[in-house]
């Protein structure tokens, strides 16, 4: 397991130079891969549906990325989006097109509706930490003249 949740940090920060994410921001975006990976591994060994582990990494990612954004100063998709790719249910698509070629519907409908089920999960718990995040009202900073 730490070697698949050092790995997801290895791939969220080659996707984050890949997306043109420099600097220190690249070890953000993979720390946030790793952090939110090994949730999604976790609540998986838990016995729980993968798309509801998707759903709670995606709003652990989600958490991370505005924080390192207001200690970076940097957009929060900067280290977001990198790091949900370790994530995206990408090998849960590529079955349903697979059993589309091949003329499997019911398999089809079954790894479709699921793939679909873990796409949402992913973006119903960003949609949800930036919702609150946007409704929560920053302090502003008074500059003094001396």
């Amino acid at each position: 397991m730490i070697l698949s949740v050092l790995s997801a940090g290895v791939v969220a920060g080659a996707f984050g130079l890949l997306f043109n994410v420099r600097g220190k921001n690249v070890l953000f975006a993979g720390i946030n891969g790793s952090i939110g990976y090994s949730v999604f591994t976790l609540i998986i060994h838990l016995e729980i549906a993968s798309f509801i582990a998707m759903f709670f990494a995606s709003i652990t990612m989600a958490v991370f990325a505005e924080i390192a954004a207001r200690i970076r100063k940097a957009p929060a998709s900067l280290f977001l989006v990198a790091a949900l790719i370790p994530i995206v249910p990408g090998g849960g698509i590529f079955q349903f097109v697979l059993y589309i070629l091949q003329g499997l519907r019911d398999a089809a409908t079954s790894t479709g509706i699921n793939a679909l089920m873990e796409t949402g999960g992913i973006a119903v718990g960003v949609i949800i930490v930036s919702s609150v995040i946007k409704m929560i009202p920053r302090r502003k900073t008074l500059v003094h003249n001396a």
